[in-house]
């Protein structure tokens, strides 16, 4: 096999000591683990043999898997597509049509009718078989799933919105790198359409169903947490194990799945060189609608995962440094935060120049958390932040630098079609309305845990 290092990859003076992944981590390297590194580097081939150091890294998000079209993958006609569907347009029914005929090819394809209020126009493909399965009562995408899975006789399923443009040679090109990757899910990058207006021009910067441009193993607290059931392949056998979707989500069902996967042990992956294209919302109402719904669906997933889904994320003294300078105690923000690098460079005995690999991963430790905390206020915390800042002028410069600062950074890393002053506002909207769905449910369920941050002990360090 081979392998591709993550961006985070670093080992300082090419010695025996490798840092990176998400969260960042450090390995000690023996002579032969030192061979199987730099093998790595290169690109060679990798034995199989050495499998203990290769899982730990690829477990660790430092080193990603490399499908090789020569090995065996899976055939198509060992894949079987399931479509849910909602059709309360007449558009919806002409992309449906045009997704069946794309992804003819594949062993089977199996559209699930989730009580549409419209009648399914007439589908087939010229050489799969199409099967159509209508609900008589709407239960949401991961009932429509479920009822897709256990029709499934194939050893694999890749579920389909409706709305994406995918085909039958992106299906199988994806499980080329799930077979790589031995993972139980695997999960393309999904983009959005800009269809010439501002909202088009932003969701496809910033849609919340892209994961990015890097590969990633999926983790709850990690740089990819989670992954979009928009285009998702599955190994049959482990989503029966798990009983498929739980149906009483309406939305966050896809991430609950991912998650009680990798819990149970499967690999999850994220494969970004292969994308599929997504319809935006068509409208701003239902964008909106659509977020503050992501929002509501914080609520259940923490009853079923507890801290994972927190709005921030961070060590005690990371937080503690963010708050002094918050605060206006600079002085006491950096010392505490230098604090951290001597507690790191203590840890990272093995490494060579510690001290100044301790400094280097603190300050992206600091930067990552701050980003985290801005997040959180401007998506989760608003309401609150936006009360104290009525009373409060730092509170006022807080809230102002949280919503522009990182918006300003993403849009130049990001070059959209759009303005600065556009992006920021429709981006603080965006998230808005998601913290507007999180306040909701917790407030109908009295239950404030999807509010609260995570905080972990002094050394914990995410990428």
């Amino acid at each position: 096999m081979r392998f591709s290092v993550d961006r985070t990859w670093r080992r300082p003076d090419n010695a025996d000591a490798v840092v990176g992944g998400s969260p960042t981590r450090a390995f000690k390297l023996t002579p032969a683990g030192r061979g199987v590194i730099e093998a790595i580097e290169r690109g060679d081939d990798v034995s199989t043999g050495v499998t203990g150091l290769i899982e730990r890294l690829v477990d660790a998000g430092a080193i990603h898997p490399l499908a090789d079209p020569s090995l065996h993958a899976l055939n198509a006609d060992s894949i079987t597509a399931v479509i849910p569907v909602y059709l309360s347009d007449s558009a919806d029914g002409s992309r449906l049509s045009q997704l069946v005929r794309s992804l003819d090819g594949l062993g089977s394809i199996i559209v699930v009718d989730d009580a549409s209020p419209l009648p399914l126009p007439t589908l087939d493909a010229d050489s799969t078989v199409v099967r159509v399965v209508r609900r008589d009562v709407n239960g949401g995408p991961g009932a429509a799933r479920n009822t897709g899975l256990e029709r499934v006789e194939t050893s694999h399923v890749v579920f389909v919105d409706s709305d994406v443009r995918c085909t039958a040679d992106d299906v199988v090109a994806l499980a080329g790198w799930l077979v790589a990757a031995n993972a139980a899910v695997m999960a393309p990058r999904v983009t959005t359409d800009d269809d010439g207006s501002a909202l088009g021009a932003y969701e496809a910067a910033r849609s919340p169903l892209d994961m990015g441009s890097r590969p990633a193993r999926v983790r709850a607290g990690t740089r990819v947490g989670y992954v979009p059931a928009a285009v998702l392949l599955c190994e049959v056998a482990a989503l029966r194990a798990m009983n498929g979707f739980d149906e009483s989500m309406r939305t966050g069902e896809d991430v609950d799945l991912v998650w009680r996967l990798d819990a149970a042990g499967h690999r999850c992956r994220y494969e970004p060189s292969i994308e599929v294209r997504h319809a935006r919302r068509s409208s701003m109402v239902d964008t909106l609608r659509q977020r503050m719904g992501y929002g509501e669906s914080t609520v259940p997933l923490h009853r079923r995962h507890g801290p994972a889904v927190a709005p921030a994320r961070g060590s005690v003294t990371s937080v503690s440094a963010w708050a002094a300078l918050a605060l206006g105690y600079p002085i006491i923000g950096i010392v505490t935060a230098l604090s951290t690098a001597v507690m790191l460079a203590k840890k990272l005995r093995f490494v060579p120049d510690a001290h100044r690999e301790a400094l280097r991963l603190t300050a992206v430790t600091q930067l990552n958390v701050g980003r985290n905390l801005a997040s959180a206020i401007t998506r989760v915390w608003w309401p609150i932040a936006l009360v104290v800042a009525l009373v409060s002028k730092r509170a006022r410069l807080v809230l102002c630098a949280a919503a522009v600062v990182p918006s300003l950074a993403e849009w130049w890393e990001k070059r959209p079609r759009l303005d600065p002053v556009r992006y920021t506002l429709l981006r603080t909207v965006d998230d808005a309305a998601y913290g507007a769905g999180v306040w909701r449910a917790a407030l109908r369920n009295r239950d404030a845990g999807a509010i609260m941050p995570a905080i972990t002990g002094p050394a914990s360090h995410n990428d």
